[in-house]
Formats: structure tokens, sequence, C-alpha cells
């Protein structure tokens, strides 16, 4: 099945539309475009519509934040509401207050059908506090618990990102395990997670297979590129898209 949808995303090219980052677009914009995709960026009002009726899904992602951008967020989001086009919600740093409020605003104005964030993101969404406060960085039980509690609240998909990734929907929970440390510590990581979900979400309404897929791609092209080294931040991102892209094009996921 997961080959079946790195030949689907190659086969159909779908457009994912992005309310992006701008710190990361760039390294969003490549991973899709690597996996077979066609990424596409927007930051005005005024095209959401015709823009959302061409694209296959859409990405959300809060890690750039301004009031100004606050229209731009619903407009998007609606619009794929209405023409029931998958939308993914990339809440970035949502515990600290004007991020909180925003997504609470912005989880009132529409539906978002996938989450992807680490442990302390989707705590926010569980009412957990995570690392020292109340979930152990390494206590497994307990992230599978805290995105347990986030999907049944939320009613969305959680990808939980960390040295195990969590993938539920509050019923079914599947786990990822990659050890590619450099994937932790490199900018943008889990926003390229978050568009390449978006990518998979296009060619299946199976959302918790979507994601599961997503985390094993970019983990298994982690380990590639870690195995490939050297092992230093500025390398490993080119490695790491060259192993997406080989990934992509041999359809062969461990």
């Amino acid at each position: 099945m997961m080959t079946t949808l790195l030949t689907n995303i190659r086969e159909q090219q779908p457009l994912v539309l992005n309310v992006a980052n701008l710190v990361t677009m760039q390294r969003v914009a490549d991973a899709n475009n690597v996996l077979g995709a066609s990424p596409l960026m927007t930051d005005e009002v005024a095209e959401a519509e015709e823009l959302v009726a061409i694209a296959d899904a859409v990405v959300l992602n809060t890690g750039t934040l301004s009031e100004a951008r606050w229209p731009l967020f619903v407009a998007v989001g609606q619009a794929a509401n209405r023409q029931h086009k998958p939308v993914v919600l990339d809440p970035v740093a949502v515990g600290m207050p004007y991020r909180a409020q925003f997504v609470t605003r912005l989880l009132e104005m529409i539906k978002v059908d996938v989450i992807r964030g680490n442990a302390a993101e989707i705590g926010w969404f569980a009412g957990a506090t995570v690392a020292g406060q109340g979930i152990d960085a390494h206590d497994t039980d307990a992230h599978v618990a805290n995105a347990v509690n986030a999907a049944q609240q939320t009613g969305a998909t959680i990808v939980q990102t960390g040295v195990i990734d969590v993938i539920t929907d509050g019923q079914s929970t599947r786990q990822v395990t990659t050890n590619s440390p450099l994937l932790a510590v490199n900018v943008g990581a889990g926003d390229m997670l978050s568009g390449m979900v978006g990518a998979f979400a296009a060619v299946t309404d199976d959302y918790l297979l979507a994601g599961e897929t997503a985390a094993q791609v970019l983990g298994q092209a982690g380990e590639q590129a870690t195995a490939q080294g050297p092992n230093q931040p500025g390398t490993f991102v080119a490695t790491l898209f060259d192993a997406l892209y080989q990934l992509a094009q041999a359809e062969v996921i461990a």
C-alpha cells in the first residue's frame, strides 16, 4: 500500500496548496516536488477560492503568524471545506498565547482532517504538558496517549513526531521509529513532513495511512542520508532531498 501511494503521487502529480511558514517555504516545496507532487504557495486572500479549486490538498502552517494573515487562513480553509479537499494543519508553537488563540479561533471556523506537530504541540490539543511538566520525552506510552487524546478531542487524524512518530485517528494507532538525529535538529523538517502528509492525503482518503506513509518516507530518507554522511547539518539537507527523490523513484519502503 505504501508503494501504491508513492506510485499514485508520481502518476497523479497532486497539487498541494500551502499557506506556508515563510521561513521554511522552499524546503516544503522541494520535498513535495521530489516526491512527484506539485507545490503551490499563496499569500493572497483574493485567490483562495480559485486556487483551492485546482488543488488536491491544502496545508495550513502557522509558523509565520500575523493578524493580517488571519483572513487568508480562514478563506483557504473554508474553501477547502466547501470543495471537500483535505486540510492539514501544522500548529507551530501553538502553546504560546497568541498562537493558541489563533488556532482556537481557526478551528471554530474550519474543519481540519490532519494535525501534524511535535509532542508539545499535540499535547496542547490534548490538554497535556510535555517534557518535565507532564510527559517525559522517553515515555512512549504517554506519548501515544497524548496523540490519541488529541485525536479524540479534535476529530482529526494526528501525526505526532518525535523519537517515535505516533499516527492515530483516536481508534487505530501506528508508530514509526526513525534513527536520524539530524532530522530533529534541522529547521523545517517538521514543516516538510506536513507538506508531505498533504501530498499523500491528496491521493487517499485514508488519512491514517497518509500520515504513516509520510512519516516512513521521510524517516527512511533521513536514515539513508545519515548513512551516506558526512553527518553535518548543511550536507545532510542536500543528501536528504537526494534520498527522498531516490525513494520516490524506486518506490521501495523497507
